[in-house]
């Protein structure tokens, strides 16, 4: 099962003490109600908390399991949590479990902290496939995204008419050219390829950024270390705001930092092994002619 920015986030305010996890009674997409909660807290005691349908009662994840909204009003007489018109895809219904947080940290920083604490891990393993060999061209504008270090793997679909057997070779013989920041760069091949292939590039780049509830956090980082790694940068964070004056919060984060290097050493994140690019002299492989003009000797 993908784990995604929603488990993410409840795992990390679960970590840090501010998960408050019920079943809603009702709602509607723009509310969730839960009457159990009714005269427990005073009205607008949530505001600008978060709410987080954590199971969906139907089970099978049905929406709106996973979505989470900003609380922009609450009715201590209903136990209504109040979020923006259409929040949720589907209303919350009754047997729903959902987890709800105040605005000790807020929803949007925590969710900006989460990038942050992924991104720390450093960078990991991507595809990029947007390029398409032409006619008469060796040289191809290398997207911005895989300019941070230099490709892992480049290889050039070998069939194209079988989608799920594109026999990709590997081409060692290309040129990788950097470029000024913001512009691309250039990959340029030392032989034509045949047009109409993809080009399959392997690198390592920054982790794309988690923006709606079901973005995915690459499988190869372990989610007990991408939770610690955010809870660590939350800590972080609030020590900064208040200036180290909660000793409490100050000891946390100290914990917090022993956890994640323990973390890093018994969930280290995957890394690729760069291709070697030796040319043997005498090679008689005549493989690169399933894509190419030229043929080896």
């Amino acid at each position: 099962m993908a784990y995604t920015l929603s488990n993410l986030l409840q795992d990390v305010y679960m970590d840090l003490g501010q998960f408050n996890v019920s079943t809603a009674t009702g709602g509607t997409t723009a509310t969730l109600v839960d009457s159990k909660q009714v005269g427990l807290h005073k009205d607008n005691a949530w505001l600008n908390g978060a709410c987080f349908i954590i199971r969906d009662v139907a089970g099978a994840s049905a929406a709106p399991e996973g979505e989470f909204a900003l609380v922009t009003g609450y009715t201590s007489s209903s136990g209504t949590f109040t979020s923006a018109a259409s929040s949720y895809t589907v209303a919350p219904a009754d047997g729903d479990t959902y987890g709800f947080v105040n605005n000790f940290y807020p929803l949007h920083t925590v969710r900006e902290l989460c990038n942050l604490g992924i991104q720390a891990l450093g960078d990991v393993a991507l595809v990029d496939t947007s390029l398409t060999t032409a006619a008469s061209q060796r040289e191809y504008a290398l997207p911005a995204a895989c300019k941070r270090n230099r490709p892992l793997e480049v290889a050039i679909q070998g069939e194209t008419g079988d989608s799920d057997d594109n026999a990709y070779v590997p081409i060692y013989d290309y040129d990788y050219i950097p470029a000024a920041a913001g512009s691309t760069g250039t990959i340029q091949f030392k032989r034509q390829p045949a047009s109409g292939r993809t080009i399959r590039i392997v690198y390592e780049g920054i982790h794309p950024k988690l923006t709606a509830y079901s973005s995915v956090v690459h499988e190869t980082i372990h989610p007990e270390l991408a939770k610690v790694s955010a809870t660590e940068m939350c800590l972080r964070w609030q020590n900064s705001r208040l200036q180290g004056g909660d000793d409490f919060l100050l000891q946390r984060w100290n914990d917090a930092k022993q956890t994640l290097l323990m973390e890093k050493t018994m969930h280290p994140v995957w890394k690729p092994r760069r291709k070697s690019r030796l040319f043997i002299l005498g090679d008689t492989d005549t493989r690169y002619s399933r894509f190419s003009g030229d043929v080896l000797p």
